[in-house]
């Protein structure tokens, strides 16, 4: 095996000379990366082998610390980029198929391009990477920071940012691991994994027989070696196996239906099915006994395709007016609605929007989302480009919709009857379908004051594919971040009620029609992460500014 490395150098990270030391082949550096990204893969769900996790980086941090050339890292880590979402994210190519409007060819091509702009994520790492590593004193230290500010900013950029499955996101099961979130969000868990894998990247190295020409660290012995990084492994070792038992929670006092309609993509929507599905849905959102003679409940009806627009529909109008006033209940539903309905087409401006109706029927606050999906919601190319490609948006019987540009919170009463004016009232915020994925946006709705979590969603989109279970698995992580209850309302799954913990404490099947009926409670109090947001992403990102910014002028002066 020792044959087949090739033989360059890398500067002593103590000394700064540059002994002979083993790098990778070609062949050695790409499987290694294919092997890590598959690895990673297997660590979220389907499989969901979450201790995978700690060992599938590994593979890619060794990339950075012994590949041959900067290129030679910079392919390694497209390919593993490229496998990892290929198998964490098949579902992109069956979206875009089926509500697309595209071949079976178009669908492949558009997911090649897909994996394409996204595998530059970890090309990046594994590039930006080998340049830290031939001369950063501690890489053991600074690759777990540079994966967090990648991560970091695959959250926004491009078209918005795709932060899908996240490495922090594996170890949702862990309560004791996931208490991490609670400080640095989900950047904090990936930052800790990042680094366990990192010191087992280079103790192999330095130490394993494969890599048995690499350099001596000066006049030390190699058993000096390993202690700081050692007792680093040990210490983010032993707080991933923490045995935490979450302590009990306050009463749950206040009532939810979360109704799953199943209302098919396809459907033809006359005046009669819409009728028939109004009546379906007032049935199904009856509340369940009280537990005490007060709040009203909550009854929440997700995103789906029913025509679902308030303002020009009266039998949309009395329905749910009826609903809430025979039953003392508050109903939040999703809803295409316009902007400027009285415009001319093409300047309506449509929005995803999620619609209050109080308890005494007149309608509350509205919600529109801000944060839209990408050839979904909006096509995000010119005019020109648009009718040169084909492209359009899949929701595409309205046109693109438009993004709202402000949070809103919506009120619960704390108390039905004459007295209830008297009575704080509840507040929560809402997030709609792909929302649940940012961590910024459910952080800004509990730091202005929201005591739960909302999620209205249509998973159908993705068909019976791994994305619904990994959709759940974020939305869980939203609730921990935050320690509050979340009610994840769906329009075919999964549809389920979510403890301040990420336990999910009820849930309905995926598919076929249902409502979910269950309690939780509002709770107030913020953590550390909710605080003070992403501190964490910020500082790796400006860390690793600043040690790319010392490595130019390094070498900018040793040219001189």
């Amino acid at each position: 095996m020792a044959k087949a490395l090739a033989t360059g150098s890398r500067p002593n990270s103590t000394t700064g000379a540059a002994p002979a030391a083993a790098v990778l082949s070609w062949t050695q550096s790409l499987l290694l990366a294919a092997f890590g990204a598959a690895l990673l893969a297997l660590a979220f769900p389907p499989v969901s082998l979450s201790i995978l996790a700690w060992i599938a980086l590994a593979p890619l941090c060794l990339v950075c610390m012994r590949a041959a050339s900067g290129g030679q890292a910079f392919w390694s880590g497209y390919v593993a980029g490229a496998i990892f979402f290929g198998a964490d994210c098949p579902w992109v190519a069956y979206t875009v198929r089926r509500y697309g409007g595209l071949s079976r060819p178009e669908a492949v091509l558009v997911f090649i391009l897909f994996l394409a702009l996204v595998g530059v994520f970890f090309a990046l790492f594994t590039w930006i990477g080998y340049g830290l590593c031939r001369w950063a004193p501690l890489p053991w230290l600074t690759l777990p920071a540079l994966w967090t500010a990648i991560e970091f900013l695959r959250t926004y950029v491009p078209l918005g940012g795709f932060p899908w499955d996240l490495v922090g996101y594996s170890q949702a099961n862990h309560a004791g691991f996931m208490l991490s979130v609670t400080v640095a969000g989900v950047y904090g868990a990936g930052f800790l994994i990042a680094l366990e894998n990192a010191v087992l990247a280079d103790a192999a190295s330095h130490f394993s027989g494969w890599f048995s020409q690499a350099p001596r660290r000066g006049a030390r012995t190699a058993w000096a070696w390993p202690v700081a990084p050692a007792i680093t492994w040990f210490l983010v070792v032993g707080f991933a196996s923490f045995p935490f038992d979450p302590p009990r929670l306050q009463p749950t006092t206040l009532r939810a239906v979360l109704v799953q309609p199943d209302a098919n993509a396809n459907a033809v929507w006359s005046d009669a099915a819409f009728a028939r599905y109004l009546r379906r849905m007032a049935k199904l959102s009856q509340p369940g006994p009280r537990l005490r003679d007060d709040a009203p409940a909550l009854v929440l009806w997700p995103e789906s395709p029913a025509p679902l627009e308030y303002a020009p529909e009266p039998q949309l109008q009395a329905s749910v007016a009826g609903l809430t006033r025979s039953n003392n209940l508050e109903l939040l539903f999703g809803e295409t609605a316009l902007l400027h309905p009285s415009a001319p087409p093409g300047q309506q401006d449509p929005i995803n929007a999620a619609r209050l109706i109080q308890p005494d029927g007149l309608p509350g606050p509205r919600y529109a989302k801000r944060h839209l999906v990408p050839f979904g919601e909006y096509v995000p190319l010119p005019a020109w480009l648009r009718r040169w490609t084909g492209v359009r948006a899949m929701v595409s019987q309205v046109g693109d919709f438009v993004p709202g540009h402000q949070r809103t919170l919506f009120h619960l009463p704390a108390a039905a009857g004459k007295n209830s004016g008297n009575v704080r009232p509840y507040t929560f915020g809402a997030l709609i379908c792909y929302e649940s994925i940012f961590p910024a946006l459910a952080r800004q709705e509990v730091h202005a004051g929201a005591q739960w979590l909302v999620n209205l969603s249509d998973d159908g989109w993705y068909g019976n594919s791994a994305a619904r279970p990994q959709g759940l698995l974020m939305a869980r992580v939203r609730a921990m971040e935050n320690r509050r209850w979340l009610l994840r309302d769906t329009n075919n799954g999964i549809t389920a009620i979510i403890d301040p913990f990420g336990r999910v404490r009820a849930r309905l099947p995926m598919g076929g029609v249902a409502a979910l009926r269950g309690h939780f409670a509002a709770r107030s109090g913020q953590t550390f992460y909710t605080e003070h947001g992403d501190w964490l992403p910020w500082l790796c990102t400006i860390f690793v500014g600043l040690m790319a910014l010392a490595g130019g002028l390094r070498h900018r002066f040793r040219r001189v």
